[in-house]
């Protein structure tokens, strides 16, 4: 029998590894309670840090109230000064408040009065040609204190006061009221026309009448009382605690009239 050859081996390959394993997928992490938990945490450290600053606030307070060296309503005080700073009112403050008034403080003086006026003439003559009338003449005095000349200058400060120099009163107009005013009598002789002069002589001796009365009864004194607490209360308005000084410049006797007062 004849023999059969053995059946060719083939060569010996190496096999490469197998991969190795994954390994077991974990339960993915639930960002919700992390979240939450972190939170809480937070949250206990920030109360329990405000709680500490209390009480390094609170202690030297309490240790400063047992000692007596400040007292509750100091500290209330300090507390609403912190919310409620004082305003603090400067000379540019005080001139561009009164400036932005704009207007003129015044004083007004009301009169009437009875004004006899006559032609002067002798005695015999008038019988003929005279003329004497009697006029009821209503009016008023006007005196008042600029605010609008107010300047930097007049405006100064010594320490905390300030110092306010108002312009001196002056008259403004002196006014017959022609409405009102009336002829209440008039006698004219055989031969004498209406003289319109004596009309007009009359009102301007019922203004210069007006004028002297109002200057004799204070009508500038008036005036500048009335300014003086116009200004106080204005300041007041910005800080009710200010330290003012109000100086009052007293008339200038040197000062023209107005047209309508001569």
């Amino acid at each position: 029998m004849s023999q059969q050859p053995p059946p060719e081996q083939k060569p010996y390959t190496e096999l490469p590894p197998p991969p190795p394993a994954a390994p077991p997928e974990l339960p993915p992490l639930l960002p919700e309670m992390y979240t939450e938990r972190r939170g809480r945490s937070g949250c206990a450290w920030g109360v329990v840090g405000v709680l500490g600053c209390l009480v390094l606030l609170v202690v030297p307070i309490i240790g400063l109230l047992l000692m007596g060296t400040v007292t509750v309503n100091g500290i209330i005080g300090g507390i609403q000064s912190m919310f409620n700073p004082p305003v603090v009112i400067t000379a540019q403050t005080v001139l561009d408040s009164i400036q932005g008034l704009s207007q003129l403080t015044t004083v007004r003086y009301n009169y009437s009065s009875l004004v006899t006026s006559e032609r002067d003439m002798p005695d015999v003559l008038k019988l003929l040609y005279g003329e004497r009338q009697v006029l009821v003449a209503v009016g008023h005095v006007n005196a008042g204190i600029d605010l609008g000349q107010i300047t930097a200058g007049d405006i100064t400060q010594d320490g905390s006061t300030l110092i306010v120099r108002l312009p001196p009163p002056q008259l403004q107009d002196c006014f017959v009221n022609e409405q009102d005013s009336y002829i209440a009598a008039l006698n004219t002789g055989l031969f004498s026309r209406s003289a319109p002069e004596l009309v007009m002589e009359g009102r301007r001796f019922a203004v210069r009448q007006f004028r002297d009365r109002a200057l004799a009864e204070g009508i500038l004194e008036d005036v500048q009382a009335h300014t003086q607490a116009v200004v106080q209360q204005l300041i007041e308005t910005l800080n009710p605690d200010a330290a003012v000084r109000l100086v009052i410049t007293p008339p200038d006797a040197a000062a023209p009239l107005p047209e309508s007062c001569r």
